[in-house]
């Protein structure tokens, strides 16, 4: 079997990240609750993309490229820590943004395009919704800046590269088990977006760690079928890539779709509520378009007794911290807290 440390890496973010317990929420909800705080990955203030990002960029440098082309949404915690990443490597970085989960074009720098901005990104905007395929748009950009002398690198989440970002979050359930020899979690709970950090993380659970079941909450992105679809395909490449024959069948992967509400991007009352509880319980922060819906699913999961109070359970913290002052008015000032 291949180490995942033989593959070629740049070697950008700090790992081990910190898996820490949370007893306060623990106390609150009932099982014995720890986070991998993923958040603290370093890199223009962290994520789970910086693990997919340091085998990424490994070809994007070793084809020379001085542009690295990329796009998901306005609040896109993939489009910053892209651009931190092509930054540190001395590349310039285009960004094809789509409006997802918002109505208009941005008028000001706020959250994550604050931070793109900041570091120096071209951003140009596409009246697009998250799950539409913007590809088109990104190979005549690229064609474009071949023209002006450029040689321009896109990175897509697509079948070519979904095998080595599943690799990086198997890598990531190897670290977990380092952190906690001779244990292991009854449940870990992440965000599903496009799938493959879920994806990294049951492949990596079925190899590593077989008690240990991996609970993706949907954040609505993508459909449920298509995102256990990727995972498995996925999933079969990054197995043939390590050198093993056991991978993923659909019904290893667990996709919930019960707490995404009414789109992605859009809170519920369940994600605010998420939000202000690890913050006022652990001083945790969490983002709005994603961990906030995972955690909602996690409370939620307590509350219905499917996560028990002898089960313990990791959280992965996939970040997303700096979208959360584009939501700031989810959060009005009357409802302060006030000590009595």
């Amino acid at each position: 079997m291949l180490q995942v440390q033989e593959l070629e890496r740049i070697g950008l973010g700090n790992f081990p990240t910190p898996l820490e317990f949370l007893p306060r929420l623990s106390g609150k909800l009932g099982p014995s609750i720890f986070v991998k705080r993923d958040d603290m990955t370093g890199l223009a203030m962290g994520g789970n993309k910086v693990r997919k990002l340091d085998f990424l960029l490994a070809d994007a440098r070793r084809k020379k490229a001085d542009i690295v082309i990329t796009t998901s949404g306005i609040q896109s915690n993939w489009a910053r820590q892209t651009t931190a990443a092509a930054v540190k490597l001395g590349m310039r970085v285009l960004l094809m943004l789509r409006t997802a989960q918002f109505k208009e074009f941005p008028t000001q720098y706020d959250g994550n395009l604050l931070l793109d901005h900041l570091m120096g990104a071209e951003v140009r905007f596409l009246n697009m919704k998250i799950d539409q395929d913007p590809s088109a748009h990104l190979i005549a950009a690229a064609d474009e800046l071949r023209q002006k002398g450029h040689n321009p690198y896109v990175l897509q989440i697509h079948e070519a590269e979904a095998p080595l970002t599943t690799i990086a979050y198997y890598d990531a359930m190897r670290e977990i088990q380092t952190q906690r020899p001779g244990k292991q979690f009854n449940y870990v709970v992440v965000a599903a977006g496009g799938g493959t950090t879920l994806g990294g993380l049951t492949l990596g659970a079925k190899l590593l760690s077989p008690k240990t079941k991996v609970l993706g909450v949907n954040v609505g992105a993508f459909k449920k079928s298509t995102i256990i679809k990727s995972i498995v395909e996925s999933a079969e490449k990054a197995s043939k890539i390590l050198g093993v024959e056991n991978t993923l069948t659909p019904e290893d992967v667990t996709v919930i779709d019960d707490y995404y509400g009414e789109d992605y991007g859009i809170t519920t009352p369940q994600s605010l509520e998420a939000i202000r509880m690890t913050a006022s319980t652990e001083a945790l922060i969490i983002d709005p378009v994603y961990t906030s819906k995972a955690m909602s699913g996690l409370i939620d999961m307590c509350r219905k007794g499917v996560l028990k109070k002898e089960d313990s359970v990791c959280f992965i913290h996939t970040g997303g911290v700096p979208a959360l002052f584009a939501y700031r008015d989810s959060f009005p000032m009357s409802q302060a807290h006030k000590l009595s």
